[in-house]
């Protein structure tokens, strides 16, 4: 178990230095001057002052030193200031985090509470009403764009419930209920898609696995159903949904993002896409590599528990 966390933990060294490469040279390609939306067009700029923009942006030196620069201050809390606001990018960072956080969590929570349980009882009532229901609710879930499900559920709770979301975040430790009415529309719009997935998921699974030799052993031993259903079928049927769960992630992540701008909560996708119209790069680049990084950590959080699942796993 010591090697497939040492070596599962490299991978994610590597690529964390890989994905933090690329969004490096991606920023410096991006078409157009830095310096020239900088200054905004100005042509009265002195060399003086371009150069004191350089520095601040951090452009002096070779890329390999450029890199490191940035690298470096990444990893001491520095990631810049604000080409907009001067702010410093990770008090900005510092508070549209929990937002994200916090979408992903009740996405990813939806989805796993709500498609396990219904996933297990279709493969259970295979070809009865409540399996005829989940697959086509499952096959609605997946064509659904979680972009036109927010704004549906936005117009319909403000033109028949006279209701929308706060427009100003709270935070949950500070008004609980608030918060949750806060997020509750943005986070079924994007746990939608993998709840759907889940509950498919599973039920393929686990119609899989009730065939399976052990599971009628334990049957004819005379244990009861529920026990079979939970510590043999679904123990097992569990393994490829964690796995998917894990790069849900970064579907849930996209989707918050879009559910951002549309509900006006001021998360890290909402930072990104503004920062993006607004050519900020340090704000730019700060939130793709926040991103990246909460999406190679959670996956490597996924491994480990895969792991844990199935001790039969090796390291190749």
């Amino acid at each position: 178990m010591a090697r497939f966390v040492a070596q599962r933990l490299a991978a994610l060294v590597a690529t964390l230095t890989a994905v933090s490469i690329i969004i490096f040279l991606a920023v410096r390609f991006l078409p157009g001057n830095i310096l020239d939306l900088f200054f905004a067009g100005d042509n009265t700029a002195t060399p003086q002052e371009i150069a004191a923009a350089e520095k601040q942006l951090g452009l002096t030196g070779s890329y390999p030193e450029q890199y490191w620069r940035w690298i470096s201050h990444a990893f001491q809390g520095n990631l810049g200031r604000s080409l907009l606001s001067q702010q410093p990018v990770s008090a900005i960072m510092g508070s549209a985090l929990p937002i994200d956080i916090e979408l992903v969590i009740l996405g990813i929570g939806l989805a796993l509470v709500v498609g396990v349980p219904l996933g297990v009882l279709s493969a259970v009532r295979r070809d009865k009403g409540v399996d005829y229901f989940s697959r086509v609710a499952g096959l609605v879930g997946i064509s659904v764009p979680s972009f036109w499900l927010a704004t549906l559920l936005l117009i319909f709770t403000s033109r028949v419930f006279h209701w929308v979301p706060s427009l100003s975040y709270v935070s949950f430790f500070k008004h609980p209920i608030a918060n949750l009415e806060e997020f509750a529309l943005p986070a079924l719009s994007i746990s939608v898609f993998t709840l759907a997935l889940v509950m498919r998921l599973v039920r393929a699974t686990m119609l899989e696995v009730l065939n399976l030799d052990y599971v009628r052993t334990a049957r004819a031993k005379g244990v009861r159903r529920r026990a079979v259903l939970v510590r043999h079928a679904l123990r097992n049927a569990l393994i490829p949904v964690v796995t998917v769960a894990g790069f849900e992630v970064g579907t849930i992540i996209v989707g918050a993002a879009i559910a951002e701008i549309i509900f006006g909560l001021p998360g890290v996708g909402y930072q990104i896409i503004h920062a993006i119209f607004q050519r900020d790069y340090p704000v730019v680049q700060a939130a793709a590599l926040i991103i990246a990084a909460t999406f190679i950590v959670v996956n490597f959080a996924v491994d480990l528990l895969y792991g844990l699942l199935d001790p039969r796993i090796t390291v190749a």
